[in-house]
């Protein structure tokens, strides 16, 4: 699929994987808009989520880059939200060709002694929000025969010591994406899920390679024992995969692992 002259909605544009995504979209001539909760929002993380002001900078990038780009506060955990960052996409693209459900958040802690409150958050950004960005979607991405691309995580393959919450929202958005591909064949829309690895993103730097964590130093070792090809993943490279699964015609209902080798299947 020719995508220039395509328009795209982004969740979780306003920084690292989304934003990534957001310019990978531009440079291939896709009209995007970058939706963010763009507010702390309550959220009982360990990190800090992006603001207006990141998320207003994102579209700006967007825009130098020859297409229109439009910044939308969006919370993914609400249908209203949902509902009306379709609806003012369509009224000022015209269209909607491309949904990314790219918002996500992270907490690692053993179960005995995860709080509850974070363990529904996972699940309310990482797996309700894709339910309901999805669902506000399918009418307007049936009409242009579009297509979703979920971002999971590698994280949705296989559980880590630590992990109970982010691996089962993970899993649960690979088995959603299976699911949806099948629901949505007839009409002509696919739905695939890109399985990222480790990043230097904020929900690593800012969590899982915290201070008390061991920082960089941990950080880099992860990569070292955990990455058979020795690099991190960079938001460009997620970017690629999602180019390439937003224009392949024929495939639908995969979840394609970018993560350096960390998982085969």
């Amino acid at each position: 699929m020719e995508l220039r002259g395509r328009a795209a909605l982004v969740t979780g544009a306003a920084r690292g994987i989304g934003r990534g995504i957001a310019l990978a979209l531009a440079d291939a001539g896709v009209d995007v808009v970058l939706a963010d909760l763009a507010e702390g929002g309550g959220a009982p993380l360990t990190y800090e989520l992006a603001g207006r002001a990141a998320l207003e900078a994102a579209a700006k990038e967007v825009e130098q880059r020859g297409v229109r780009a439009l910044a939308l506060t969006c919370d993914v955990r609400r249908a209203s939200d949902a509902d009306a960052a379709v609806k003012r996409t369509l009224e000022v693209f015209g269209r909607l060709d491309l949904l990314v459900n790219n918002a996500g958040v992270v907490h690692f802690e053993g179960l005995a002694t995860f709080p509850e409150e974070r363990w529904d958050l996972l699940f309310d950004v990482n797996v309700k929000g894709v339910f309901l960005m999805s669902r506000a979607a399918i009418p307007a991405l049936v009409s242009a025969k579009g297509t979703i691309v979920n971002i999971a995580s590698v994280a949705g393959k296989r559980g880590y010591a630590g992990g109970t919450g982010y691996c089962s929202s993970k899993f649960a958005v690979v088995g959603l994406t299976q699911a949806l591909a099948m629901e949505l064949a007839s009409s002509g829309v696919r739905v695939n899920a890109v399985c990222p690895g480790i990043l230097p993103t904020h929900m690593w730097t800012g969590h899982l390679a915290s201070a008390e964590r061991g920082g960089k130093v941990a950080y880099d070792a992860a990569i070292a024992r955990m990455v058979p090809l020795g690099r991190e993943q960079t938001p460009e490279d997620i970017a690629q995969a999602v180019l390439y699964l937003a224009s392949a015609p024929n495939v639908t209902g995969i979840s394609l692992d970018v993560a350096g080798g960390m998982e085969v299947w």
